[in-house]
């Protein structure tokens, strides 16, 4: 693995960074949640409280206590911010549309006729919006003295006690009449006009609507209503009804339900921006709200995010985080009346919290109950709401903070460590291309080493291998002179010995002692020849030194050189190709001479008798190229590197010769001296070895 790789994998481990931001997130997410709800059920338990004390003088007992209406039998009404027109349409009434209560008919057999009510007050009136699925409209016949036709009647109680019925009907659609019966003659009943009630009726496609608005002076406590749907044969008495009140046998005891000022004055003082405050009876109707649970500023004003980045923001955050789990919606609300757990919970008296999450929204709501008692009895429930989006806020302001200071810590983390890496990287190239020129691929030592002089272990290491250079040039130098030293110290003795040798010979000296004397001649010859092959090199370099290139045709050379080779090596086939142009060089003939004759030789001792020696000549734009092949034995794969080196010997079998591998090491030393490049290889077939050498062309300037 390389350094760049290794550091990328190490710098990885920055990213513990934001993971142990997002842990702290985490736990300051959930410690926020649970100081919201804790904060939220403290406020609920304030104004719990404050209502327990001031609940007698603000409560309608009636309206928070009383259990022995049928839900069903109770009107809710909502509160306008503005007046409805009275026109029969469902315009004005807006999303209060969606929360019309149904009744069905009470006679089985018209199940299919239903009638609609939602309810509503504005300032000092009650509004009452009626939509009737009827298949067939009976209007009333104002000739006929009798109550007759569709009508809506409605009882309402007053303070005392006493109730006063009134009848509702109009002889075709518009304007609505409004008369309250006097009088105890069922039958024929005294009928007194009201007009303080006003309404319109507007026909249907499929029934009618009627829009009434009722003053709230009128209604005490009690309303009872009820829809007349009277058969088309029978036009005095009703084929069904629908309402609260079944006014065949006069059973009433419905309640208007509307929201209290009071209360809504009470929960205004603690009313926050981002709560909604809501206080529901022992039946869950909804008598006062206040607030609204969403949040119309940030918790805080330094943050500017704009929409985008605070959604990505969002989705990042519910990405990263483990989202709790949030029950069902904690409180449902259906035609003014609210329902759920922790309503529950309040009304047994406990206290209750819980998270939800509303659809299509990310933000979750955090709701608190409290119950409210009085005379040791619970006769009401407080219900607050929080949105999350202060937290979320937070939150979001954390993550973005957590990722930009992550980011550009991670960011010069990684550029530090990979320009360090790179430094690095480069360093150690510059030691290894350093190192790997130490020793050429002919074996040669290069002196030139430049040593670091960093203090820390990568100049340790340069330095170590400049020593360990100048130790091997200096004992590469020493081998080079040990053969010219050797023939040096060595010619005087051998002298003193061939000269004793030679008076020897002139003395007489019996026959067994001639033998011995001329083993030692013959002894001392051949050491005199191999002094004389040490001394050679040394003669070369000098040679070298001392000779003045000059520009010469080497095809002379090539080609008088071949001609004598034929005569001196008769039990070899000479062949000489590409040699018929005029390829110049710099250098020294006798030079050129003395490397063919080299390698010649050597090609002639490795090479079988009656075998084919071929000398091929070209050139390119750059060298002229020598090749000289001969069949027989291969170069050893381990030997290749080390053929020109001194000293250094192949041949496996012993001749009268002495070989002590300095004839390779000349041609090298010629070679180099041209500027040249020789290298030796085996034949692709195995059948013999090519010498190739590269001189560089002669170029006049």
């Amino acid at each position: 693995m390389k350094l760049h790789t290794q550091l990328i994998f190490l710098s990885s481990l920055t990213l513990v960074l934001p993971w142990a931001g997002c842990e702290y997130i985490r736990e300051m997410e959930s410690t926020l949640r649970e100081g919201q709800a804790q904060s939220l059920l403290s406020t609920t338990k304030t104004i719990a409280h404050s209502l327990s004390y001031e609940g007698k003088d603000i409560f309608q007992y009636n309206q928070l206590t009383e259990n022995k209406t049928r839900v069903q039998d109770n009107i809710y009404a909502y509160r306008l911010d503005r007046k409805i027109l009275l026109d029969g349409y469902a315009d004005d009434w807006g999303r209060l549309i969606d929360e019309i209560h149904y009744f069905n008919n009470q006679i089985e057999s018209e199940k299919d006729n239903t009638a609609g009510l939602v309810a509503a007050t504005y300032k000092s009136y009650l509004y009452l919006y009626l939509t009737v699925k009827d298949h067939q409209v009976i209007y009333h016949k104002p000739s006929n003295s009798l109550i007759n036709g569709d009508r809506l009647q409605l009882l309402l109680k007053q303070k005392n006690g006493k109730s006063r019925k009134y009848i509702l009907q109009t002889s075709a659609p518009g304007n609505i009449s409004a008369r309250y019966i006097t009088g105890k003659n069922s039958l024929n009943p005294l009928l007194k006009k009201e007009n303080r009630i006003q309404g319109k009726w507007q026909d249907t496609s499929d029934g009618y609507n009627i829009e009434l608005r009722i003053p709230l002076k009128l209604i005490p406590s009690n309303i009872n209503l009820s829809i007349i749907d009277i058969d088309k044969n029978i036009e005095t008495s009703s084929s069904g009804w629908f309402g609260t009140w079944d006014y065949l046998t006069d059973k009433n005891n419905g309640l208007l339900i509307q929201t209290s000022r009071d209360l809504e004055t009470l929960l205004n003082k603690f009313k926050q921006d981002n709560a909604r405050l809501r206080i529901a009876n022992i039946q869950g109707w909804l008598l006062a709200s206040a607030g609204s649970a969403k949040v119309k500023n940030p918790v805080n004003q330094n943050i500017e995010l704009n929409d985008t980045l605070l959604s990505i923001l969002n989705q990042l955050y519910h990405f990263i985080m483990d989202s709790p789990d949030y029950t069902e919606e904690a409180i449902k609300q259906s035609q003014g009346k609210l329902s759920g757990d922790i309503i529950k919970q309040a009304l047994a008296n406990k206290e209750s919290t819980s998270w939800y999450k509303p659809i299509r929204s990310n933000n979750a709501i955090v709701s608190a109950s409290y119950p409210v008692v009085i005379d040791e009895q619970v006769v009401a429930v407080v219900i607050a709401d929080q949105s999350s989006d202060a937290i979320l806020t937070l939150t979001n302001k954390a993550l973005s903070r957590l990722i930009s200071l992550s980011s550009i810590a991670i960011l010069i983390s990684i550029t530090g460590l990979l320009g360090y890496a790179t430094f690095l990287s480069f360093r150690i190239r510059k030691l290894r291309n350093a190192t790997d020129h130490i020793i050429s691929s002919d074996g040669t030592v290069n002196h030139k080493f430049t040593a670091s002089k960093a203090k820390d272990e990568l100049g340790d290491l340069s330095r170590s291998f400049s020593t360990m250079n100048n130790r091997l040039s200096e004992y590469t130098q020493y081998l080079k002179s040990l053969a010219s030293k050797l023939s040096h110290e060595l010619r005087t003795p051998l002298a003193v010995v061939q000269s004793s040798l030679d008076n020897l010979a002139e003395k007489d000296i019996p026959e067994d002692a001639k033998t011995y004397a001329q083993r030692a001649r013959e002894g001392s010859e051949r050491l005199s020849k191999i002094i004389t092959t040490m001394s050679e090199a040394s003669r070369v370099e000098q040679s070298i030194e001392s000779t003045d290139p000059e520009t010469f045709n080497i095809c002379d050379i090539i080609n008088s050189s071949t001609e004598a080779y034929r005569d001196i090596y008769p039990q070899r086939e000479f062949n000489k190709t590409g040699c018929n142009n005029i390829f110049l060089i710099n250098g020294s003939p006798e030079l050129i001479v003395q490397m063919l004759d080299k390698i010649i030789s050597n090609a002639v001792s490795f090479s079988p008798e009656n075998s084919k020696i071929t000398i091929k000549t070209s050139a390119n734009k750059n060298h002229i190229i020598i090749s000289i092949i001969n069949k027989g034995s291969l170069l050893p794969e381990h030997m290749k590197t080390q053929l020109f080196d001194s000293m250094v010997s192949i041949r496996e079998q012993k001749t009268d010769q002495p070989h002590l591998g300095l004839g390779l090491y000349i041609v090298k030393l010629i070679v180099d001296a041209h500027k040249g490049i020789i290298f030796a290889q085996n034949l692709n077939d195995n059948s013999g070895v090519e010498f190739i050498i590269k001189l560089p062309v002669f170029i006049d300037k």
